[in-house]
């Protein structure tokens, strides 16, 4: 790894119920299997910090009725430090952002964490990302318009995901059943300059290479064009468009795109 990153994030959406005693048991079940990842203080607020309780939070998830909702913080400030949340509302969804700081050699680790709480979620869309340094305005050359292409893709914000759905690839991108069907199995398999598998959930892992985290810039932007040529005429992805002038990219939903992770629990 040759840069510093801007941000380290690991974030799904899904309609698996959160609400569910045996998967939130089964997430924190993966949070607490990892030292190096462990929370230490969590609340319902987000500048709230209590210390780590695992059946005050548990209780709580599973306390949510149908329509309503609760965010779970979760926070860590020992060395890989990080800020969690854990929606259990309607718009499902569990965030990590991880300290950029972060010592290259818990990447590894990372993405297998990551993997752990997929494999329990079972989401419609994850990404686990690292993010280059994002290009000074006014952009210089086509690489800044691909790095913040990349970025945007990568981002799984609510507010932006359920207006246009997703947007492209990360480092590594999870698409489940609701998206494998939309694609179609045979060409998100058959997407070049990625690592797929099939997983035994039904949805589909996409990863730049054997180990994303380790991939030259170049070499990172010829793997996601690559894929992304192959994987948009499916038009699935939201559609971008590159505003030079204003050093930005305006995203819109695709034709044939129906947005999941939306569940009332």
């Amino acid at each position: 790894m040759d840069f510093k990153p801007f941000q380290i994030r690991v974030s799904m959406l899904g309609t698996n119920p959160l609400n569910n005693e045996a998967l939130f048991t089964e997430l924190l079940n993966v949070l607490e299997h990892y030292p190096e990842f462990a929370p230490e203080f969590w609340n319902t607020e987000e500048r709230g910090k209590l210390p780590y309780n695992r059946e005050d939070i548990l209780a709580k998830a599973t306390a949510v009725k149908k329509g309503a909702g609760e965010e779970i913080y979760l926070k860590r400030n020992k060395a890989t430090k990080y800020f969690g949340c854990i929606d259990v509302m309607p718009k499902q969804r569990i965030n990590f952002e991880f300290d950029p700081k972060l010592n290259h050699k818990h990447y590894p680790t990372l993405f297998e964490f990551a993997d752990r709480l997929v494999q329990v979620f079972k989401p419609d869309i994850a990404s686990v990302h690292i993010d280059r340094p994002y290009p000074d305005e006014p952009w210089q050359s086509e690489r800044d318009e691909i790095m913040e292409m990349m970025g945007e893709a990568a981002y799984l914000a609510p507010v932006d995901y359920f207006e246009v759905g997703p947007k492209g690839l990360a480092m590594r991108t999870y698409l489940g059943p609701h998206y494998v069907k939309q694609f179609s199995q045979e060409l998100l398999l058959s997407t070049p300059k990625t690592i797929t598998e099939l997983q035994p959930w039904g949805g589909v892992r996409l990863d730049l290479s054997d180990t994303p985290w380790e991939l030259p810039e170049q070499t990172q932007i010829e793997h996601w064009q690559a894929a992304m040529a192959h994987l948009r005429p499916a038009k699935v992805f939201a559609e971008m468009e590159v505003d030079v002038e204003y050093c930005d990219v305006e995203c819109t939903k695709a034709e044939n795109c129906t947005i999941g992770g939306l569940n009332y629990v």
